[in-house]
């Protein structure tokens, strides 16, 4: 049984627990202040910063204790990457969430290595933290994690990519990967007319989104034989890496008719070698999660649509499902969130709720 969590607004600001050789994104800051695709990636002069903020933020534990205003319940959220606008978009609203109803949440980058995930999802559960939520890395690698966790008696909620053993965690909140690859390739076809040559830009191989979403291409198109998918490569779901593979295949003279990217900042950096090539309408362009880079290349004409996958909601929806079971609440085994298709017909208006 599907359910649609009802999300709270904008909340608390968090609290936060270190743990040694881990790459600690929150630090107790509001949501205006967390990092951003930029600063997520910033040089290692951070690790010094970051001790500081840490001490700091025992300081003011130590003060709210004595006031009785210390959040003591505590989540953590382990998220495979912070590099670009959707983890950062996600993860805040699960912040936000969580604060809202009366929970400290610590938020971890894994640099996409399934090791360093595994190693800060051990550390969470020594330091008694009470519930997690996760964003797989490895669909098959954080299972053994998972069961860990679930043994010592965490409750666990999988967001946005789902685990291989679904049943080792409590509950997957996010979107259903074939279907928003299915409904993509869908309006691809249309905007085609259902032939031709099409490239494919892929998240990391092997990944829950990548698979699912490959999956959902695949089924649409095993109904149109005159299209051909000419190339196909994973650019680990960043934009230079993209820019840089779309430039080969425009070099390599082949006539493309679409290129599908598997998210927005993939989809971007094609734009870009496109329009470098002066082919910018010639080749169109698509990409995943409405992001406001994504929705801006739409406006522009760099992008042909975008589909959305309830980002925020996906993070406000698995905060609250943990944020229940920590309640003692029943929750259901799957929330799957609604996908929207935004083209220059309405991606002002997603761009504008974006921006509020």
């Amino acid at each position: 049984m599907f359910k649609k969590l009802l999300a709270a607004g904008l909340g608390l600001a968090m609290t936060v627990s270190m743990m040694t050789g881990c790459s600690l994104v929150s630090d107790g800051s509001s949501s205006s202040d967390t990092k951003t695709e930029e600063s997520a990636a910033a040089d290692s002069s951070e690790d010094s910063s970051e001790a500081d903020s840490t001490a700091d933020a025992s300081k003011e534990e130590s003060e709210d204790a004595g006031s009785g205003d210390l959040i003591e319940k505590k989540m953590a959220l382990f998220m495979t990457h912070m590099s670009n606008e959707f983890t950062v978009t996600l993860s805040n609203a699960a912040k936000d969430e969580a604060a809202e109803r009366g929970y400290a949440l610590s938020i971890y980058d894994a640099n996409q290595d399934a090791q360093n995930q595994a190693d800060q999802i051990e550390q969470a559960i020594t330091l008694g933290v009470e519930g997690i939520i996760i964003e797989p890395v490895s669909v098959d690698g954080v299972v053994p994690s998972v069961k860990a966790a679930k043994e010592a008696g965490v409750n666990v909620v999988i967001v946005n990519q789902r685990i291989s053993d679904p049943e080792a965690a409590d509950c997957y909140v996010g979107a259903d990967a074939a279907t928003t690859g299915s409904k993509l390739m869908e309006e691809v076809m249309k905007d085609i007319g259902g032939k031709g040559n099409v490239a494919l830009l892929l998240g990391p191989m092997g990944s829950d989104g990548q698979v699912g979403r490959s999956e959902g291409f695949d089924q649409v198109l095993a109904d149109y034989p005159d299209v051909t998918v000419a190339f196909q490569d994973t650019a680990e779901w960043q934009t230079e890496p993209a820019l840089t593979i779309v430039e080969n295949w425009l070099n390599a003279g082949k006539e493309i008719s679409a290129v599908v990217a598997q998210n927005d900042s993939m989809a971007v950096g094609a734009a870009k070698a496109i329009a470098d090539a002066q082919k910018t309408g010639e080749i169109k362009v698509y990409g995943i999660d409405a992001t406001s880079e994504g929705l801006q290349a739409v406006l522009d004409g760099k992008l042909q649509g975008t589909m959305a996958q309830g980002t925020a909601d996906q993070g406000k929806f698995a905060a609250d499902a943990c944020a229940d079971l920590l309640d003692g609440k029943e929750v259901d085994s799957e929330t799957i969130v609604d996908n929207v298709y935004y083209t220059a017909d309405n991606a002002q208006e997603a761009l504008d709720a974006i921006a509020k």
